[in-house]
């Protein structure tokens, strides 16, 4: 499980790269509050892939997956609250 958290943490970085910035402008500093929610988004994916599946856990690319989703999902909901406010 620890191991599936770590890799969770990586993937929200890679993920706010990604989306929110190029490579060459430094969207962590620029994105801190992205960064926080892509993290939390993987991180309740894992616990959430550990609660329903807990098979998986081990299963790099599963875990890879649930990681990129919930990074995803958890940018998304940030995006649609602030819509909403």
């Amino acid at each position: 499980m620890s191991d599936l958290l770590l890799s969770a943490v990586f993937t929200a970085f890679t993920m706010v790269r990604v989306l929110k910035g190029s490579v060459l402008k430094g969207s962590w500093l620029r994105n801190p509050q992205y960064l926080a929610t892509g993290i939390l988004g993987a991180i309740a994916g894992a616990l959430l892939l550990n609660a329903y599946w807990p098979a998986y856990d081990d299963d790099f690319i599963v875990g890879g997956v649930t990681a990129i989703f919930g990074s995803w999902a958890g940018m998304a909901l940030f995006d649609a609250i602030l819509g909403i406010a």
